[in-house]
């Protein structure tokens, strides 16, 4: 099985792009790593953060080639990440974090926080990720999980799938999904022949913050 892969992130109308992707492809053991970051608005230093926390994630994947594809694989890189994160943090800064490891014919989906993983075949959405969200008293949105200095509350939710050739994997920060793009996106993703310019298009005609998306496609060797 072949991997193909389209990304894009952009700053949109924001002044920073606080949005981070990092990718690790290694042929020799057929494994490829592909991590998107989001750094979290109203706090310091998002694009720290989520640079971070991407890039030590795929590192993991880099120094431990032997090392099988697992959730505890996963568990693991992301404690490394948290104590690294945490020695990096001179003050409060936060990341969502939305992962996939592909190995042979297996993926394993992760994420913390709204950044999210949707995996599409034969048209349909097999798998889509939950955001960890929850609405304050006055109705405001919160991340209730995340990488945020000095908490623990960043362990991800784990799926593993066994994808086939003709799977697409779609991993994308809220500023693709979000802003009444939502039914915009499916459609698209539901047709024939989508791509990553079709992505980027709806993303950015309707942005008001970053945008980023990983497209991966799965084909026969």
């Amino acid at each position: 099985m072949k991997i193909y892969y389209e990304s894009f992130s952009e700053c949109g109308p924001r002044k920073n792009n606080e949005d981070y992707i990092a990718v690790r492809e290694m042929p020799e053991p057929n494994r490829s790593v592909f991590v998107l970051c989001d750094g979290m608005g109203g706090h310091n230093c998002g694009e720290v953060a989520s640079k971070l926390v991407a890039e030590h994630i795929c590192d993991y994947w880099v120094k431990n080639p032997k090392r099988k594809d697992s959730e505890k694989k996963i568990i693991d890189a992301c404690d490394e990440t948290m104590i690294a994160y945490n020695n990096k943090s001179r003050i409060e800064m936060g990341t969502t974090m939305a992962m996939v490891a592909i190995e042979d014919n297996k993926a394993i989906l992760a994420h913390c926080g709204d950044s999210r993983i949707y995996v599409i075949r034969d048209h349909r959405i097999i798998y889509q990720s939950v955001d960890h969200i929850a609405l304050t008293p006055e109705g405001w949105p919160i991340i209730t999980r995340a990488f945020f200095t000095g908490r623990s509350n960043y362990k991800p939710d784990i799926e593993e799938i066994e994808v086939q050739v003709g799977d697409m994997i779609l991993i994308c920060s809220d500023g693709v999904y979000g802003n009444g793009k939502w039914d915009i996106l499916i459609d698209t993703m539901m047709g024939d022949g989508f791509d990553i310019d079709d992505i980027y298009s709806i993303a950015v005609n309707r942005c008001n913050d970053n945008i980023s998306a990983i497209l991966i496609r799965l084909y026969d060797v």
